[in-house]
């Protein structure tokens, strides 16, 4: 799960991308009133996706359902309240949210052990990361024990010489320092920029591997 930060006056708000459902507007909207009673309409709509006045057709509903109650400060302020019922509600929703990312955590994961497969089936047992972002991060906790990452490549020059996941982070020109049999791009929005950075080097494309499937497959 991708988790986006918006910062709103003194308010940290955080959703992910998951198309937001009813159900699930329904348990953003009971968590960000738990975690920030005086939060304003217009905070929550940008955390729904959704314009003030469909925001408040969503308040008005739940409060209908005895989930919160409103408490008005003056015409612009308004505190809410979540009710026992409403905490009840919000416990049950946050399981079965938490029910559906384990699900596709579990399928995202399995996708990527197949890819580990492909990768030992092609003989390499020592590899290097390129890119020491989100994506390297994920692969370097689901693999384990699977597959010998010696160390991950990035060419931010404040990541060198630090670790992810355990692993030190070096610059492309200490590549040569290592035997490896093959080099992952590990990263997204920035994989054909790498290649041609590795092709540069002179690496064959033979030892080049991308989860994404751009430039080269397994």
């Amino acid at each position: 799960m991708i988790i986006q930060q918006v910062n709103k006056g003194s308010v940290l708000l955080e959703y992910s991308f998951y198309k937001a459902t009813p159900l699930y507007k329904e348990l953003l909207i009971l968590n960000l009133i738990e975690k920030n009673k005086n939060i304003t309409q217009r905070q929550m709509s940008d955390v729904l996706a959704s314009s003030v006045a469909m925001t408040n057709n969503y308040l008005n509903e739940i409060e209908k359902r005895g989930l919160l109650e409103r408490e008005y400060i003056s015409t612009k302020e308004v505190i809410y309240h979540i009710t026992d019922e409403g905490r009840k509600r919000r416990k049950y929703l946050s399981i079965v949210y938490l029910n559906e990312s384990q699900k596709m955590y579990d399928g995202a994961k399995e996708e990527l052990l197949k890819f580990v497969e492909q990768i030992k089936e092609k003989g390499f047992k020592k590899i290097l990361l390129y890119g020491a972002g989100e994506v390297a991060e994920i692969f370097l906790n689901a693999i384990k024990g699977e597959v010998e990452v010696l160390a991950v490549i990035d060419d931010d020059e404040s990541k060198q010489g630090k670790e992810l996941v355990n692993i030190l982070i070096i610059s492309k020109n200490e590549i040569i320092n290592y035997e490896y049999d093959g080099i992952l791009i590990s990263s997204y929005s920035h994989q054909k920029l790498i290649n041609q950075k590795i092709k540069e080097m002179d690496i064959p494309n033979e030892k080049i591997m991308t989860f994404f499937g751009v430039p080269y497959d397994l």
